[in-house]
């Protein structure tokens, strides 16, 4: 199954440049200052609220989410649809076999929902390693399809270590 929200993309950009122009614009109110627009409100007061827009917004994480589960790998990546146009080290690529999912919880909070996959790996001490995702961005048919695909993984799972277990007892 394959899940892609780049619909939301341009939605993400436009708000973007809409944020960094406000803020140039009460930056350059601040330099300039127009008596119709200051008198009621700070320039200063605007550009400091144009960035915590902007931070707050870069601070939710990454917008744009690819999930495909074809074949035997999981491939999950995540990109913040306006900065990875200037730091292409921002994108996060995650793939591994669909045997080593052993666990899955979405966490819902205030502002964001996160992914977290349980994954088994000899790299950790406890042999598990969780990874997080932001899914805030995705629609409810989008996270009904993801809970489904992944559920669906770790019942192959399960069958597989109960085979696996069988084989050997016999």
């Amino acid at each position: 199954m394959r899940i892609n929200n780049k619909r939301i993309k341009i939605y993400i950009e436009t708000l973007y440049i809409l944020l960094l122009l406000g803020l140039f614009f009460s930056i350059l109110l601040i330099f300039i200052p127009i008596s119709i627009i200051t008198k009621f409100v700070s320039p200063y007061l605007l550009a400091i609220g144009f960035t915590c827009a902007i931070i707050l917004i870069y601070k939710l994480g990454h917008q744009h989410m690819e999930y495909s589960s074809d074949g035997e790998v999981l491939n999950i990546k995540t990109q913040d649809a306006f900065w990875v146009k200037y730091n292409p080290n921002s994108k996060t690529i995650v793939d591994f076999p669909k045997s080593k999912l052993v666990n899955y919880k979405i966490k819902q909070g205030i502002l964001q929902r996160k992914l977290e996959l349980y994954v088994t790996s000899k790299r950790s001490q406890n042999g598990i390693v969780k990874l997080s995702f932001n899914i805030t961005y995705l629609n409810n048919s989008e996270i009904n399809d993801l809970k489904r695909s992944l559920n669906k993984i770790l019942k192959k799972n399960e069958r597989l270590e109960e085979d696996n277990l069988q084989a050997l007892v016999v």
